[in-house]
């Protein structure tokens, strides 16, 4: 009778595992330098260095419909939105330069400037 699992494939497996656990946590880092751009009504209201963030804060913003951002350390998000679909809410975490997320019911554009390049090509929702 056959075995069903053969010793190379526990190998095998377990190479699998420990690569994973390490693009995890690769992707997870926060990126160094980067600066978090922030656009109302196509103007500049506020520029964040995202790795200078010392603790966890909530931006409100002067928009309407209203929207609150979340600053943290090495990355930025919208929190909240009194826009009806929350398409920015749902965006995430923005931490790598070339990471955009917009409001446009607001009229709100975050974007990250300088720091590292992702090395994700696109993300499809």
């Amino acid at each position: 009778m056959k075995k069903l699992i053969r010793p190379l494939d526990i190998i095998l497996i377990a190479v699998l595992l420990l690569g994973a656990v390490g693009f995890h946590f690769h992707t997870k880092n926060t990126t160094s330098g980067a600066t978090a751009v922030i656009y109302i009504d196509g103007e500049t209201f506020e520029s964040i260095e995202l790795d200078k963030v010392e603790e966890s804060y909530e931006l409100a913003l002067p928009c309407s419909p209203e929207a609150t951002l979340y600053v943290e350390k090495g990355c930025i998000s919208f929190k909240n939105a009194a826009c009806p679909d929350k398409l920015c809410v749902s965006t995430g975490k923005l931490r790598h330069r070339g990471d955009t997320a917009a409001c446009l019911p607001a009229e709100v554009v975050i974007t990250i400037e300088n720091g590292e390049e992702s090395e994700i090509d696109a993300l499809v929702y």
